[in-house]
C-alpha cells in the first residue's frame, strides 16, 4: 500500500497523464470522424485506454482523503469507478486487437461509463457537503456532468458542426476538471 507521500503526488502526475491521453485521444477522434484515415480510430482508442487507467491513481487518492473524514460509502464508488476504468480499457484493448466489434466496444464502454460517471458525481458532493475536496473539483465535476448531458442530448437531435463544438467544450471542461483534481492531489502531498 502506498503512503500518503506517494500516493498523493503519483496520482496528481497520474491525472496529468489522463488529461494528456484525453486530448490527444480527442484530437485523434476528431481526426478519424474529420476524414484523415482509419488509422486514427485505433489512436484515439488507444489513448483512451491510457487516460482510464490513469484515472486509477486520483481514484484511490480520493478514496483516501473521503476515508480519512469518515466517508465510507465512497468506497462502494471508488470500487464501481475503477471496475468501470478497467472494464473500459478491456473493451478498448479488445477493439484495437481486433477481438471485439465496435458495436461490442460501445457494450463495454457504456458498461464501464457508468461506473467512471458515479464517482463524478460523488465528486461534488465530497466537495460540497462533506468538504473532503475543494469547491473548485466539485464545480469542475458539475461542468463535465452537464456537458456531458448536454453533448448527448445535441448527438440524438442532431449530427454535425454542433456535436463538434459540444465535444469540444466537454474535452475542454474534463481537461479542466483533471487539472483542477490534479492540483488539489499535488496540494496534498505537500501539505
Amino acid at each position: 500500500m502506498l503512503s500518503d507521500t506517494q500516493l498523493y503526488p503519483a496520482s496528481g502526475a497520474s491525472a496529468v497523464v489522463a488529461l494528456i491521453a484525453l486530448v490527444i485521444s480527442g484530437v485523434a477522434l476528431a481526426l478519424f470522424f474529420g476524414g484523415a484515415g482509419e488509422f486514427w480510430g485505433p489512436v484515439n482508442d488507444m489513448f483512451l485506454i491510457v487516460t482510464v487507467l490513469a484515472l486509477i491513481l486520483p481514484i484511490l487518492a480520493v478514496d483516501r482523503l473521503a476515508a480519512q473524514e469518515g466517508v465510507g460509502w465512497m468506497r462502494f464508488v471508488s470500487i464501481a469507478a475503477i471496475v468501470g476504468a478497467v472494464v473500459i480499457a478491456i473493451g478498448q484493448t479488445a477493439l484495437v486487437l481486433g477481438f471485439l466489434t465496435l458495436d461490442g466496444s460501445y457494450v463495454t464502454g457504456g458498461v464501464g461509463f457508468i461506473g467512471v460517471v458515479v464517482w463524478l458525481i460523488a465528486l461534488p458532493v465530497l466537495a460540497f457537503a462533506s468538504g473532503v475536496l475543494p469547491p473548485a473539483v466539485g464545480w469542475a465535476a458539475i461542468a463535465v456532468l452537464l456537458l456531458i448531458v448536454v453533448e448527448a442530448v445535441v448527438a440524438m437531435v442532431m449530427m454535425g458542426p454542433l456535436v463538434a463544438v459540444a465535444s469540444v467544450a466537454l474535452v475542454v471542461a474534463l481537461s479542466a476538471w483533471l487539472w483542477t483534481l490534479s492540483s488539489t492531489l499535488l496540494a496534498r502531498s505537500t501539505a
